[in-house]
C-alpha cells in the first residue's frame, strides 16, 4: 500500500494527468517534420523522429531542458573563454590555458571539418536541437550563461575532448584528482548457459565522480535505423552505454597506457631530440579577462613537440603531454555503429574504428553471445612494461616518440567463456571470467598489466557472488548489483573478534562484540561498518596478513592476519570511541549524501574493502564524510524476446533547479532498489508525464 501511494504521489507531482503538448517552430531548412519527445515519470525522454536529423535534434532540446546550464558552462569552458565570460575565479583562467595549451578548440573545428556528411548531420541538428530550446526558453537559461550563445557545431566536440580524452585519459593530471582515485565501474555479462531463463544478461555500473564534467544524460532515442536506450555525457550526442533490440554493452575503466608525459630539455624555444636542438611548434594566443565590467588580455603560448603538447615549463626542463585518440576525430561516429549493430560481427566492425582512446567493453545480446574487449589506442613500445610507460619517461628512452599503435586484432579479448560470464571491475583482462585466462606467451607486457595487478577486493567480491550461484535470474542481478558487502570483512572479522574477545582491554572486548553482530554490509542502518573501515585505515599501510597473495587461491588470499594488523582494533576502536561516542554508530550516523540540494543519511560502500556497490567521500567535518562519486548509472537487462530492463540515475535525469527530475532518484540509491526502464511504446505511454512536438525545418 505504501508503494502504491508513493507512486499515486509522483504521478501527482508531476502533473501526469495533465499531457502538456509543446509546439515550436524553429527555422532550420524548409521542409517541416514533428520529432516527438515523450519524457516518463523518471524524466527519461523518449525522443522518436522519422529520420536521424529529427531524432538528434530533439535529443538536443531535451538536453538543453534538463541540463541548460550546466553544458553552456561546460561549452564555455570547452572553448578556452571561462574567462572572458565569467571572470578568472573559479579556476576559469587556469582552465583556459590548459584548454588553449592542448588545442582544443583548434582542433573542434578540424574535427568537424573531417566528419562524414552523415555526422555532420546528426552534430549540426543535435545543435540546432540546443539553440531551439535556449530561443523559446530562455528564461530557463541563468543570465550570465547566455554568452555561450549560439551554440556552436564544434562545440560538442570540444567538449567531448574535455570530458573524455582529458579527464578519463589523463585524469591524474587533475588536482582533485586524489579524492576519488578509487573511482571505478563494475560490467557483467551473462551468457545463456548461465542465465536461468536461458536469455543473456547485461549489468552496467559506472563508478564515476559525480563532476559536472562526468554526469550522465539518460535518453531513448528512435528512428528509421536506430533503436536505443542508455546515457550520454551531458552535451555529446553519443550513446555511451547502452542497449538496442539485440544487443547492449557497458564500458569499465582499464589501465590501457592512453597518455604519457615526457621530460623534454628545453633551450629557449628548442628542445633535444636524438642530440639534436629542434625549435618548438609556438603559436602565440590571448586570453581575454573579464574584470567587472572591464576586460583585460593576457598573452600566452601554446607549444607543441613531436612528443606532445608542453604542459608545464621549469628550470631548463619541460614536460609534453602525449595523449592518445587526438588525432581520430570518429568518436562520436563509433558510438554510432556500436548503437546500430545487431549482432556481435556488426559490433565488432563498429569497435575496430578504434577511436576511444581506453575502457574496457563488456557485451552482451539476443542471439546468446558475450564479449570481451580490453579497448584501447595503445602505442607500440619496443620493450618495458606498463608500469615503465606509466612514470614521467625520459625523452631519450626508445619508444618516448609515439609512431605506431597497437592494431584491434592484438588487443586483448575473448567470447563466449566456457564459465559463461564476463565480469569486470577494473581488473585485467586476464581476470575478467573465472576459471581465469591463461596469459598468451610472450604477450607485450606495456598493452596490459600481469594478471591479478589490477585484481583487488571489488573484483574478487564481483566473481563470488556469480559463482554462489549456478545460475543466475534477472531478479538476482537486481538484488547482487546494490551489495555493499565488504569482501574484507571474510578475511578478517573473525580473528579480529577472537583477538578482541581474548584481550582484557574492556573496549577491546566491547569492539568485538560489535564487529560479531556487524552483517559485513555498508547500508544506512549497518552497525559495525564504521569501526571496521577505522580500522582498515589505520592497518592498510602496515603489514596486514601473513599469507600473501597466491595464484593459485587468488578468491581467498592475502589472509591470515598479522599482530600488529590485529592491534591496530584498539586504536581504531578508540578513535571510533573518541569521534561518537560509542562503537555501533550506524553508517548512515557518518556517511552521507548531500547533492542537488538534498541531504540523505547512507550512501554507498567502500572499494577499498570489497564493496561492488561502490563510491568514494570527501571529508566534510572530524567525524563525518559525503559522498563525491561511485555507482552513477546503473541497468540490468535481459535480452528476451522482448527487453526487460531496470535501472538507476542516481543523481536524477536533470541538473536545472526547477526541474522535479533533479535528484529524485537519491532516495532509490540508499534505498537499493532500481525502477523500471521503459524499451516499448505502450509502457512509455502508460507512464508519460509529458509530450513535446517540435517542429523541425529541413
Amino acid at each position: 500500500m505504501k508503494e502504491k501511494n508513493n507512486k499515486v504521489k509522483r504521478l501527482s507531482i508531476l502533473l501526469i494527468l495533465i499531457l502538456t503538448t509543446t509546439s515550436v517552430s524553429v527555422t532550420f531548412s524548409q521542409h517541416t517534420n514533428s520529432p516527438e519527445i515523450k519524457w516518463d515519470t523518471w524524466g527519461v525522454p523518449h525522443i522518436k523522429g522519422k529520420n536521424d536529423a529529427e531524432t538528434y535534434y530533439a535529443f538536443g532540446w531535451a538536453q538543453m531542458k534538463a541540463h541548460g546550464n550546466l553544458i553552456l558552462k561546460s561549452y564555455g569552458k570547452a572553448r578556452g573563454r571561462a574567462s572572458e565570460y565569467w571572470g578568472a575565479e573559479d579556476k576559469n583562467f587556469q582552465s583556459d590555458q590548459l584548454t588553449r595549451k592542448l588545442g582544443v578548440p583548434q582542433r573542434a573545428q578540424e574535427w568537424y571539418n573531417l566528419q562524414s556528411e552523415e555526422m555532420k548531420t546528426q552534430l549540426s541538428s543535435f545543435v540546432a536541437g540546443m539553440n531551439a530550446y535556449c530561443n523559446a526558453h530562455g528564461d530557463e537559461i541563468n543570465d550570465e550563461l547566455k554568452v555561450v550563445l549560439p551554440i556552436k557545431n564544434t562545440d560538442p566536440l570540444a567538449k567531448l575532448q574535455i570530458a573524455y580524452h582529458f579527464m578519463v585519459g589523463a585524469f591524474a593530471m587533475l588536482p582533485q584528482a586524489d579524492e576519488w582515485k578509487t573511482a571505478g565501474s563494475n560490467a557483467w555479462a551473462i551468457a545463456p548457459s548461465k542465465s536461468e531463463s536461458g536469455n543473456s544478461l547485461l549489468l552496467t555500473q559506472p563508478h564515476p565522480p559525480w563532476f559536472d564534467d562526468y554526469i550522465f544524460f539518460e535518453a531513448h532515442l528512435q528512428s528509421k535505423d536506430l533503436n536505443i536506450y542508455g546515457v550520454a555525457l551531458v552535451g555529446s550526442p553519443s550513446i555511451a552505454m547502452g542497449f538496442n533490440d539485440n544487443l547492449g554493452w557497458a564500458l569499465t575503466f582499464n589501465q590501457a597506457d592512453s597518455m604519457d608525459l615526457i621530460e623534454l630539455d628545453l633551450e629557449g624555444n628548442s628542445y633535444l631530440v636524438d642530440g639534436k636542438w629542434k625549435p618548438l611548434e609556438v603559436i602565440n594566443e590571448t586570453i581575454t579577462v573579464k574584470n567587472g565590467d572591464n576586460l583585460s588580455y593576457e598573452k600566452i603560448q601554446v607549444k607543441k613537440s613531436e612528443y606532445g603538447y608542453i604542459v608545464e615549463e621549469k628550470e631548463g626542463k619541460v614536460l609534453a603531454l602525449r595523449l592518445s585518440g587526438l588525432d581520430r576525430p570518429n568518436f562520436t561516429e563509433q558510438f554510432y555503429h556500436m548503437a546500430k549493430a545487431s549482432n556481435l560481427e556488426e559490433f565488432q566492425t563498429a569497435m575496430q574504428m578504434l577511436q576511444l582512446p581506453l575502457q574496457n567493453i563488456i557485451y552482451a545480446d539476443t542471439h546468446g553471445e558475450i564479449f570481451y574487449l580490453y579497448n584501447g589506442i595503445i602505442p607500440k613500445r619496443p620493450e618495458g612494461n606498463l608500469s615503465d610507460w606509466s612514470k614521467v619517461i625520459p625523452s631519450s628512452k626508445p619508444g618516448a616518440i609515439v609512431k605506431e599503435y597497437i592494431g584491434y586484432e592484438d588487443l586483448p579479448k575473448f567470447k563466449n567463456p566456457t564459465s559463461g560470464f564476463v565480469a569486470n571491475s577494473n581488473n585485467g583482462p586476464w581476470t575478467s571470467t573465472y576459471p581465469f585466462i591463461e596469459e598468451p606467451l610472450n604477450f607485450p607486457a606495456y598493452i596490459a598489466n600481469k594478471p591479478f595487478t589490477d585484481f583487488n577486493y571489488r573484483s574478487t567480491r564481483s566473481i563470488k557472488m556469480i559463482l554462489s550461484e549456478e545460475k543466475l535470474s534477472f531478479d538476482e542481478l537486481v538484488k547482487m548489483q546494490s551489495s555493499t558487502y565488504a569482501e574484507l570483512a571474510d578475511r578478517t572479522v573473525e580473528e579480529l573478534v577472537s583477538y578482541g574477545l581474548k584481550e582484557k582491554e574492556p573496549l577491546l572486548n566491547e569492539a568485538a562484540n560489535v564487529l560479531k553482530n556487524w552483517d559485513r554490509k555498508l547500508d544506512a542502518s549497518s552497525k559495525g561498518a564504521v569501526l571496521f573501515v577505522n580500522w582498515y585505515f589505520k592497518s592498510r599501510k602496515k603489514k596486514m596478513f601473513e599469507v600473501e597473495f597466491s595464484k593459485n587461491d587468488a578468491l581467498n588470499t592475502p589472509n591470515t592476519l598479522t599482530k600488529e594488523a590485529k592491534q591496530m582494533l584498539l586504536l581504531a576502536a578508540k578513535d571510533t570511541k573518541e569521534k561518537y561516542k560509542k562503537l555501533d554508530i550506524k553508517w548512515n550516523e557518518v556517511y552521507g549524501i548531500n547533492y542537488s540540494g538534498k541531504k540523505l543519511k547512507s550512501g554507498l560502500g567502500l572499494s577499498e574493502i570489497g564493496s561492488f556497490n561502490a563510491g568514494f567521500y570527501s571529508r566534510i567535518s572530524d567525524a563525518n564524510y559525503t559522498l563525491l562519486g561511485g555507482s552513477a548509472y546503473t541497468s540490468v537487462v535481459e535480452f528476451g524476446k522482448q527487453i526487460k530492463a531496470k535501472g538507476i540515475l542516481s543523481y536524477g535525469n536533470a541538473s536545472q533547479n526547477n526541474s522535479p527530475f533533479k535528484g529524485d532518484q537519491l532516495q532509490l540509491l540508499v534505498d537499493r532498489k532500481l525502477r523500471d526502464i521503459w524499451f516499448y511504446e505502450k509502457d512509455i505511454e502508460n507512464n508519460l508525464s509529458l509530450k513535446e512536438i517540435l517542429h523541425f525545418k529541413k
